[in-house]
């Protein structure tokens, strides 16, 4: 278990290493490159986990933790390969985030709330990364993504209370989500066509049925 004191060494510790490399690259000492300055940030992630993984009331540390590492990942991605590692940084960054807050859940099941930044951003990542690699349009991976985040709130364990009102949202969002996948394969006017056949032969067999009961 961490004590405070052992807390202050580890970040006073982190602060003056990044401090050194600091001056010493502004002083030309010593070239250093992003590839350094990204194990630097991923290191200091790495500190935030430790301390998360002694004290389990710093759920936040989890949050910086994961997000520095992501950080660190992306510096040294761009640094080794420019091109390609602009393109998948916002995914990276964006997951990362999402798995943070996962993992807070997935510590507490008490912390069900986790659930929704956790899936918001991971539906965000997904999108950036559709955009960036497919030609598929990203906005229905967010929405089908939000449903499915709903979804979870209701299943997963650690929801007080009544579980049904997330599958209102749930099931409203996927719907939305339906019609923008339509949409962007051009496929709306098939689906209002459907639709309508659907309603109209709805009606005619509920009328049928009726005569006959009748």
């Amino acid at each position: 278990m961490f004590k405070s004191s052992n807390w202050r060494l580890i970040l006073g510790g982190l602060l003056v290493v990044v401090g050194i490399l600091a001056l010493l690259d502004t002083l030309t000492v010593f070239p250093f490159t992003g590839i350094l300055w990204g194990l630097i940030f991923a290191s200091a992630g790495a500190g935030f986990l430790v301390y998360m993984m002694g004290e389990r009331s710093a759920w936040w540390a989890v949050i910086l933790g994961v997000i520095l590492l992501g950080l660190g990942t992306i510096i040294g991605l761009t640094s080794l390969f420019p091109g390609w590692g602009d393109r998948i940084s916002g995914p990276i960054f964006l997951g990362g985030i999402s798995l943070a807050f996962w993992l807070v859940y997935v510590r507490n099941r008490n912390f069900w709330w986790a659930i929704i930044p956790g899936g918001v951003m991971g539906s965000l990542a997904v999108t950036a990364f559709m955009d960036e690699f497919t030609r598929f349009d990203g906005g229905f991976f967010f929405l089908f993504g939000l449903a499915l985040t709903f979804a979870l709130i209701a299943l997963l364990p650690g929801l007080p209370g009544n579980r049904q009102w997330p599958w209102i949202p749930a099931s409203i969002l996927f719907v939305i989500s339906v019609l923008a996948l339509f949409s962007s394969l051009n496929w709306m006017s098939f689906f209002w066509a459907f639709l309508l056949i659907g309603a109209g032969a709805f009606l005619l067999l509920r009328s049928v049925f009726q005569r006959k009961v009748s």
